[in-house]
């Protein structure tokens, strides 16, 4: 097959720009992830060579690589693996709600929780954040773990920055809100302006991206870094973010968020200016002295939050015109920078206005686009089906790494995600194994598991089967001339019909699960008001918050008349 052929062949043709445009910015992410992955934290092109027989990458391939520490078993990982970069990112992905809403509580205390189990490359701050979730009485924001060297206010690595795509994939216009949703996803596990103000600034350069149809330069990164200014006012339109984590957070880091703002501000500046003194062209050097000059090359800056969202930048900008396996390439054998982050970024912005998808072969490509295709769908006005996740109030979070995976009626199961089928060879370490599993939705997973696994979960701590199927199921086509015109003129800023978004078969799903809830709770006063809260305030809805406060009160009224 000729180049031409293949590029023509890999090309996408979803119903509108906007959804191809999410849906290669997606599977290139994806391909940067798992190319950059192959090299992150190498010892030189020898332990490259180690790795795969050769001492760069131009594209994935099968290699070896020990996983779990140094005393874990040495795993055969095939072409095209992803990391703990996509798979947070697929996670982001599932807690946003089919009317566009992002569930950040299932998120923090489903979804992170279970990742450990499965989690390939994962940061220390972010396996310390995921551990400390697993407590009862620790909330999405209220995350202040402090474990060994690990502390919640020093936790400024990119490991934020790196999932938040999902955010802006969905997004239906409104800037603040996209903004809002990328620091309450950010500030679960990262407690440093330079982690949480990372991935504001990636996300407001992929919106830029994706609305122009070209790669942000400098004048817009100064722009996106002025933007860390205005957090205080975000965070003051999220009750719980402003009342609970902004007092604990000032306090631990004996300043205001308006000062540790302003500083953030004040370093980003800095930082812009060295990279845009150091790019003079699309070279090798411009790159490698660009991110240099701002410390992605030693080992206290590497894989720093907004370093690396900004090295992301400056890559796609430097090479903007040039092929994208080419860049992603040149990334992934920067071989003392943050191989796999800096081009999963990359890969995503550029992605986005490369008009195709990769014709490399990676792990899930169908399920990482049949996400990217609900979510644009979202974006666009399109009622969609939301992941179904156990009721928090009866979920009860997996203690360790290898906890969540049981049995159920006979099968493998993982806690919060569903019934799982295993596949492929096994790797034995201790007495935990290390083995591949498909999941019902899509998703293939490397986890850790117990030898002999005697233990059962309830039907409670899993999604029901049903939901799951309908999770990837197209939505029917919605006869209607907004939408229609929607899929061809699609723009950030096009308004869309917000009842169609928040009057969907979702809001009784929420419904159902969050009066169960206070029900279960013995209709505790903090449980109800938190609850009814989170329910006007993700829909907007008189009607929602009505229904709501009738279906509590007869429930009340019910169990009083029977004297229980």
């Amino acid at each position: 097959m000729s180049d031409l052929e293949s590029i023509s062949s890999s090309k996408i043709r979803p119903s509108s720009p906007f959804k191809q445009a999410v849906v290669a910015s997606a599977l290139w992410a994806a391909a940067g992830d798992a190319l950059g992955w192959i090299t992150e934290l190498a010892r030189g092109p020898a332990g490259v060579k180690n790795r795969i027989g050769s001492t760069t990458v131009k594209e994935p391939v099968a290699w070896q690589r020990i996983i779990g520490g140094r005393n874990g078993p040495k795993v055969t990982l095939p072409i095209g693996t992803y990391s703990d970069d996509t798979q947070l990112r697929l996670a982001v992905s599932r807690s946003i709600r089919g009317n566009g809403v992002f569930d950040v509580e299932t998120f923090a205390k489903i979804e992170l929780p279970v990742w450990p189990t499965y989690g390939l490359g994962a940061g220390l701050g972010t396996k310390a954040a995921a551990l400390n979730l697993s407590r009862r009485g620790v909330n999405w924001f209220s995350n202040f773990y402090e474990r060994g060297t690990q502390k919640y206010i020093n936790g400024g690595g990119n490991g934020a920055a790196m999932r938040v795509q999902p955010h802006v994939w969905s997004s239906r216009g409104d800037e603040d809100e996209m903004l809002l949703n990328v620091l309450r996803d950010s500030v679960v596990t990262h407690g440093h302006p330079q982690g949480f103000c990372g991935a504001l600034f990636h996300a407001l350069a992929l919106r830029e991206t994706l609305q122009e149809g070209t790669v942000p330069g400098p004048e817009s990164w100064k722009k996106f870094a002025f933007r860390f200014l205005s957090v205080p006012e975000l965070v003051q339109k999220d009750n719980q973010l402003d009342t609970f984590w902004r007092a604990t957070w000032e306090s631990e880091s004996k300043t205001s968020l308006k000062d540790a703002m302003s500083k953030a501000f004040d370093d980003a500046s800095k930082d812009i200016q060295q990279v845009i003194d150091t790019i003079q062209g699309p070279s090798i050097d411009t790159y490698h002295d660009a991110i240099g000059s701002i410390g992605c090359l030693t080992e206290r800056f590497r894989g720093a939050g907004f370093k690396t969202a900004l090295a992301a930048c400056a890559l796609s900008y430097i090479y903007r015109d040039e092929p994208i396996e080419g860049t992603l390439a040149l990334a992934a054998n920067e071989l003392e920078s943050d191989t796999d982050t800096i081009a999963t970024m990359a890969g995503a912005l550029l992605g986005s206005i490369a008009g195709r998808t990769p014709s490399w072969l990676i792990q899930d490509s169908e399920y990482i686009k049949a996400e990217a295709e609900r979510l644009a769908d979202i974006a666009l006005g399109h009622a969609q089906s939301s992941f179904s996740y156990p009721d928090i109030g009866r979920w009860n979070p997996p203690t360790n790494q290898g906890a969540s995976i049981k049995m159920h009626n006979g099968s493998w199961a993982i806690v919060g995600l569903g019934i799982i089928n295993s596949y492929g060879n096994e790797f034995r370490s201790g007495d935990a194994v290390w083995q591949w599993f498909s999941l019902p939705f899509g998703q293939t997973i490397l986890a850790k598991r117990k030898i002999d696994i005697i233990d059962e979960v309830s039907a409670d701590q899993l999604p029901r089967l049903d939901v799951q199927s309908a999770h990837l199921r197209k939505p029917p086509a919605i006869q209607h001339e907004k939408y229609e015109k929607l899929q061809s003129e699609i723009s950030f800023t096009t308004e869309v019909n917000k009842s169609a978004i928040n009057h969907t078969s979702d809001t009784d799903d929420f419904l159902d699960s969050d009066t169960d809830t206070v029900i279960a709770s013995g209709f505790d006063n903090e449980t109800l008001g938190r609850l009814l809260n989170q329910a006007i305030d993700s829909t907007l809805s008189i009607e929602v918050a009505v229904g709501f406060a009738a279906i509590i009160a007869k429930a009340k009224i019910k169990r009083i008349r029977r004297g229980k």
